[in-house]
């Protein structure tokens, strides 16, 4: 179920002052006409609000034509209705057939017959008007909405004050329009909305008198053209499409009618509308393909020869000049576009802006004009107030960049601190999403996911990053997720606790780099090539001296070149920790090391390479 609203409803006082919350009938036809005209799917709510218009003037139209024995009576039937709405594009014509209306009360579940007559429940009555209509106003408790069936979608309109479920009569109500995809949630609609809490299903064969429901079908007829009706005079050409226009129109009218009329009279109605159609002239008979071909032809006209177009201007030029009804109709038109087209606005009104800044430059009394009037209303009323909002928006501007330059400073103290369950790597706050977010697939589960949660409580949800978190959205294991082995292994006991010179005495290259801090704000950068030497870790070991305690500690100077006469690094090294590490170097994951070790002279003797 969708629900349209509008921006006002039938009773507001302002825009009604006179028949204001008695039009419901008129504005359900209107609204009738206008889906006739205009797919209700294709509305806006400027279309509710132009039924509610035309509805209150197809209203005050009635009521001035009726009789003075009306003049007490608060509500009118669609049969008593004057049969026109007008719209301010066009008028279109409507018939209320009563005598196939369906009645029946909102307290009956099941259908009955009394004398003759069957009193429907609301159910059967929808179900079977829509079959047979399209068309129709629901009138309940002197209430009416509008009904109707485009293909295979039913809506209803509604004028009174409701709310966004299409139920509730708030402050805020307005005019709605509501679509259903099926006729059960359109019947349940409508008990909702004229639900009978006064009366008691006690006594069957007393009813009240407000419960009592009604289905009037309307025929919407054919639609005429303001223009073109108000011209027809003046042109025989128009007059002759618009009796073909009104003739075919006619002809549809019949074939729908024919539809609803019983058994006994079809044959009557069919041979009818043989002999229409027989006699019609069959120039006049176009069908939709031509009619897209001739429009394109015309099209293509008009924008390749010259000619065509600037007599076709001309006349619209004098037609708009002569003819009141003309300037009346294309002005309000343009006027529509400009509000509702943004694109068409903001193209005129740039070339608008063109035209006044050259009028501006060229015309000297036009730029005379604008200084004195700029001069004149600097010292009005209506220019202090323009310059008191001018620096009100000055220094509220001012003070948004310095809250924006504060917000910024904040967000560079922040670091990326957060961890990502699938992948282990650090992350900022606002780029990680939670783990309760995920709609994780059937097949995946976010314990065999995100499975790097060391860092985490029992109960405590973890963050994943946005490229993990779009492979689980997809229901695969991302790339980089630890269950596929990319994280690295908790650091050995005999790794651990190791400075810096002694990592570099078992290791088996050493970089030499310099890293400096750069510019103002003293980042660290590498300044200079990237030295890679390749070391005999044999050597290196065997240089070291054998010590009598496990903490003795030897000093050692690490030369870059042994030319040089400054060390590269100068540090006190455990010789102990030295050899288990060498021990424990080869056993290495990552690692093919060759190790023999002498026991003798505590030496150890590596030849390590990379797995590649």
């Amino acid at each position: 179920m969708r629900v349209l609203s509008g921006t006002f409803d039938q009773s507001d006082c302002v825009r009604f002052p006179r028949y204001g919350g008695r039009q419901c009938s008129a504005n359900a036809v209107a609204a009738l006409c206008k889906a006739h005209v205009l797919n209700p799917n294709l509305w806006t709510f400027l279309n509710v609000d132009e039924c509610l218009m035309a509805g209150n003037k197809l209203f005050e139209h009635s009521y001035e034509i009726l009789p003075t024995s009306y003049s007490n009576i608060i509500y009118l039937r669609p049969d008593e209705l004057y049969s026109c709405v007008m719209f301010p594009e066009n008028e279109i014509k409507f018939q209320a057939d009563v005598n196939n209306e369906y009645y029946g009360t909102s307290m009956n579940n099941i259908a009955t017959v009394n004398f003759g007559m069957v009193n429907y429940c609301i159910d059967d009555a929808v179900l079977c008007f829509l079959h047979n209509f399209n068309y129709g106003v629901f009138t309940c408790k002197l209430q009416c909405v509008a009904i109707m069936k485009i293909v295979d979608e039913y809506f209803l309109f509604d004028s009174h004050k409701r709310g966004k479920n299409g139920l509730t009569d708030g402050q805020n109500g307005t005019a709605v329009l509501m679509s259903f995809t099926n006729i059960k949630n359109l019947v349940l609609h409508l008990k909702n909305l004229f639900k009978c809490t006064s009366c008691l299903p006690t006594n069957n064969t007393v009813q009240c008198a407000s419960c009592q429901f009604t289905i009037i079908p309307i025929f919407v007829g054919n639609v005429t053209n303001l223009e073109l009706a108000r011209n027809a005079k003046k042109n025989k050409s128009n007059a002759k499409k618009l009796k073909k226009n009104n003739l075919q129109s006619n002809i549809q009218k019949q074939k729908v009618e024919s539809e609803t009329i019983p058994a006994s009279t079809t044959d009557l109605v069919n041979k009818i509308y043989d002999l229409r159609i027989q006699s019609s002239e069959p120039k006049y008979e176009r069908t939709e393909e031509m009619k897209v071909k001739n429009v394109l032809q015309m099209s293509n006209r008009y924008k390749t020869n010259v000619e065509v177009r600037e007599s076709k201007i001309s006349q619209n030029r004098e037609k708009y000049q002569t003819d009141e009804v003309f300037r009346e109709f294309h002005s309000s038109k343009m006027r529509q576009k400009y509000h509702n087209d943004e694109l068409y606005h903001d193209k005129l009104s740039g070339k608008m802006r063109e035209k006044m800044r050259e009028k501006y430059q060229i015309d000297e009394d036009y730029h005379n004009k604008v200084l004195e009037n700029a001069k004149t209303s600097y010292h009005t009323p209506q220019g202090a107030k323009r310059k008191s909002n001018y620096q009100h928006m000055y220094h509220s501007s001012k003070k948004t960049k310095i809250c924006l330059h504060e917000r910024f400073n904040e967000q560079k103290k922040e670091m990326p601190t957060i961890i990502c369950t699938g992948c282990a790597q650090l992350f900022f706050k606002k780029s990680t999403v939670s783990e309760l977010s995920l709609k994780i697939d059937q097949t995946l589960s976010i314990t065999y996911v995100c499975t790097y949660r060391q860092h985490l409580g029992e109960n405590e949800s973890g963050n994943v990053c946005s490229t993990c978190a779009n492979h689980i959205k997809k229901g695969k294991v991302p790339h980089f997720a630890a269950t596929n082995g990319l994280v690295f292994d908790p650091l050995p006991q005999e790794l651990t606790g190791l400075t810096t010179l002694e990592e570099r005495l078992v290791s088996a290259r050493i970089p030499f780099m310099q890293i400096r801090e750069l510019g103002y704000q003293k980042q660290l950068g590498l300044k200079g090539n990237c030295v890679n030497v390749p070391i005999d870790i044999n050597k290196t070991v065997t240089c070291l001296p054998r010590m009598d305690s496990e903490d003795d500690t030897l000093l050692v100077q690490l030369m870059r070149r042994m030319s040089d006469k400054t060390p590269y690094a100068f540090e006190n090294v455990r010789p102990e920790k030295v050899f288990n590490a060498a021990r424990y170097l080869p056993g290495w994951k990552d690692l093919d090391l060759d190790c023999s070790l002498n026991s003798t002279t505590q030496t150890v003797a590596v030849n390590c390479y990379l797995k590649l």
